[in-house]
Parts: C-alpha cells; sequence; structure tokens
C-alpha cells in the first residue's frame, strides 16, 4: 500500500483543499464538458441583466420618441397648441407671481423667500395671466400682520453697521501714532 500512487501524501483527497487549481467541486464534477450549473446560472443571470439593460434603454428611447410626436403632433392641431399655450402661460404667470411677491416683501420681511413659501402663488394670478399688484401687497401685509416675527422691525438700523469706509463728516486729522489711536479710541 506504501507504493500505491493512490495513497501517497497529495495524492488523496483529504489532501487537497477545496478551492484549489487542480480539484474539482461537486458542481463541476457534474458537468465535466461544460461549467456546470453554478456556472450555466451565472451566464444566464449575466444574459438576463443585459437583456434588461437593453430593454429599458428601448423603453426611453420610445418615451423620448413619444414625446417628440406628442409636441410635433401638438404643433398641428388647433386645441393641442390652445392647450400648450395656456399651459406656458400658467408657467410664466407663476414665475412672475413670485417674482412680485419677492420685490413686495422685500421691504416689509426680514426674508422675502418666507412669503414664497407661506402664500398661495396661484390665489394671487389674476385671470388671462395678470398679475394684480395691489392683491399681493395686500397679502404680504396681511402676513407681516398675522405673523410679526417676519416682518422688518420699524425704525431699526440696518445689519451690517458702519464698516469705516467712505468719507466721513467730520475733518479730525488723522493719529500721528498707533498709539494716539488708542488714546482717542478710549477717550471717546
Amino acid at each position: 500500500m506504501a507504493d500505491d500512487p493512490q495513497n501517497t501524501p497529495g495524492n488523496g483527497p483529504e489532501d487537497k483543499p477545496e478551492g484549489t487549481p487542480g480539484t474539482a467541486t461537486g458542481s463541476e464534477r457534474q458537468g465535466e464538458a461544460g461549467k456546470g450549473a453554478e456556472g450555466d446560472q451565472a451566464d444566464a443571470v449575466k444574459t438576463a441583466e443585459t437583456a434588461r439593460a437593453a430593454a429599458e434603454k428601448r423603453a426611453t428611447e420610445a418615451e423620448q420618441e413619444a414625446a417628440r410626436l406628442r409636441r410635433s403632433n401638438a404643433a398641428t392641431k388647433g386645441t393641442d397648441l390652445d392647450a400648450l399655450r395656456s399651459e406656458v402661460r400658467a408657467e410664466f404667470t407663476e414665475a412672475l407671481v413670485r417674482a412680485e411677491l419677492r420685490a413686495a416683501a422685500a421691504g416689509k420681511l426680514r426674508d422675502p423667500a418666507d412669503a414664497l413659501a407661506l402664500l398661495d402663488v396661484a390665489s394671487l394670478a389674476g385671470s388671462g395671466g395678470d398679475i394684480d399688484a395691489a392683491a399681493v401687497a395686500a397679502a404680504v401685509d396681511q402676513l407681516a400682520k398675522d405673523k410679526p416675527y417676519l416682518a422688518v422691525a420699524e425704525g431699526s438700523a440696518p445689519t451690517w453697521g458702519d464698516v469705516g469706509a467712505g468719507p466721513r463728516d467730520t475733518a479730525e486729522p488723522e493719529p500721528a501714532t498707533p498709539l494716539d489711536r488708542l488714546r482717542r479710541a478710549y477717550t471717546a
């Protein structure tokens, strides 16, 4: 038995760890000619993923083509063209109302964006795309009354203050030394 090549060290199944080159796992033994059941499944998954990606790409292209065709059909039909015009008019009217709200809230609210967040933009648009400036101003005034913490305080100074730039009203000469500048700062 010692001379038997099957019993020599390194030739037995217990001597070769699984997954090393030259050893066959159970699935590889089943299909010696092919890759085995796991390899076939991996190929099937890869094929399915490729097919899915191609189908998604075709679907996206079909949606884009359908949108293009809808636009081209809308241009030839009068009723669809009117619908497109009214849709575009509504979008631009909303943008104009938002701009009007920001302008009206600029001096009345601390943050004009609060007016955009708290007021109904659609209700401020007039018929036919016109903007009622009086209604916008009234809505901003009402918001300032309802929520006074949003309003600018009466008589409050700007938050930035004097930064020391620009012409001065006084004609005091500049101090000659930094020490004189400090003395003047502490005596004032």
